[in-house]
């Protein structure tokens, strides 16, 4: 069977059979993200310092302090 065929055959299914087919990709995948290594997380310092604003803040003065003459943004729910 080929792609194209198998696109037609799931087009006419009924929405619960699509619905079952979904869940059980998605479980498929779910499966096989689990199983690839995971590399360890790095800290967020480590990550900025291999970055490429990493790199700039190295090699030129960089000021990343917040410029508090701007107004503070509020949020409310």
């Amino acid at each position: 069977m080929t792609v194209q065929e198998l696109e037609q055959k799931l087009l006419r299914l009924s929405p619960s059979d699509k619905l079952r087919i979904i869940q059980l990709l998605a479980q498929s995948l779910n499966s096989l993200w689990r199983s690839t290594p995971q590399e360890p997380s790095s800290k967020l310092s480590e990550f900025f310092h291999q970055s490429p604003l990493g790199e700039v803040a190295a090699t030129v003065e960089l000021d990343l302090s917040r410029d508090r003459t701007l107004p503070v943004d509020r949020f409310t729910l």
